[in-house]
């Protein structure tokens, strides 16, 4: 708990004034500091073995990935630098960076770094909770609507 508190600390400090969620728009501009519950932040369903909670601001965003033992988050790449750091349980992650295809386990406490249009996918190993940067803000995520990928959960 300490670290992921931390974490958060570090987050918002970089990324200064944070607001939550609003799927209604594209674009942000932050007018004052909120204060989030992120814990307590309704579930997004992505599939039998996979919910995500997740919010953003102006500049950059965060996401709580709850993975089941055994799903997957097929292969996919996006304009955004992406750092993924396991609060619990471990995962395999398959990657293709610069032409070549890598595999890592992280396990809890360990953190991965995706460049900008790397391609990534994930196997939980375990039952796992990832807690995801995004920066800049997905935009692909600012609708109702699930990214093409992750309709392909499992």
């Amino acid at each position: 708990m300490k670290i992921k508190l931390i974490f958060l600390c570090v987050f918002l400090s970089f990324f200064g004034q944070i607001t939550a969620q609003d799927n209604t728009t594209t674009s942000k501009k932050v007018e004052s500091i909120q204060v989030i519950d992120f814990e307590s932040m309704p579930h997004d369903t992505i599939s039998k073995g996979i919910t995500r909670q997740w919010f953003h601001g102006a500049k950059g965003q965060m996401a709580y990935f709850h993975l089941k033992k055994g799903s997957h988050i097929p292969m996919h790449k996006h304009p955004n630098e992406q750092i993924t750091y396991i609060l619990k349980g471990k995962v395999k992650i398959n990657t293709i960076d610069k032409g070549k295809r890598k595999t890592y386990i992280i396990s809890a406490g360990q953190v991965i770094v995706f460049p900008e249009n790397v391609s990534h996918e994930f196997f939980a190993l375990e039952n796992t909770l990832d807690l995801d940067v995004h920066v800049p803000v997905r935009q692909d995520w600012l609708t109702n609507e699930l990214p093409a990928y992750l309709k392909k959960s499992k």
